[in-house]
């Protein structure tokens, strides 16, 4: 089993927990109102119920990345979520941050 090591580099500030937490509350955000209210057993329940699963999974994928130390897995779930949440752009609450060409 791979240890981390001491001296590694501390990865970039932009895959801090706190900014990944941040973003998965903005997105938790926009689907938790849909998630209460939709018709249960639908397309849309459906689908919004696996957006909200893979969102979760995507943050405990980069908890697991940041203990293992592998900052490009960890890259590719933060593109990931920020791929996930484009969509809201417009949105006042949405952070230049998490822009992406």
């Amino acid at each position: 089993m791979h240890e981390p090591d001491d001296a590694a580099e501390p990865f970039k500030a932009e895959y801090a927990e706190e900014r990944f937490a941040e973003l998965t509350q903005f997105l938790f955000a926009r689907t938790d109102p849909l998630l209460l209210t939709r018709p249960h057993g639908s397309e849309t329940d459906r689908a919004l119920q696996a957006l909200n699963d893979v969102v979760r999974a995507l943050l405990g994928q980069a908890r697991a990345f940041r203990e293992w130390g592998n900052e490009p897995a960890l890259a590719g779930t933060w593109d990931a979520l920020t791929r996930i949440a484009a969509p809201w752009r417009q949105h006042p609450d949405f952070l230049p941050d998490w822009e992406w060409d």
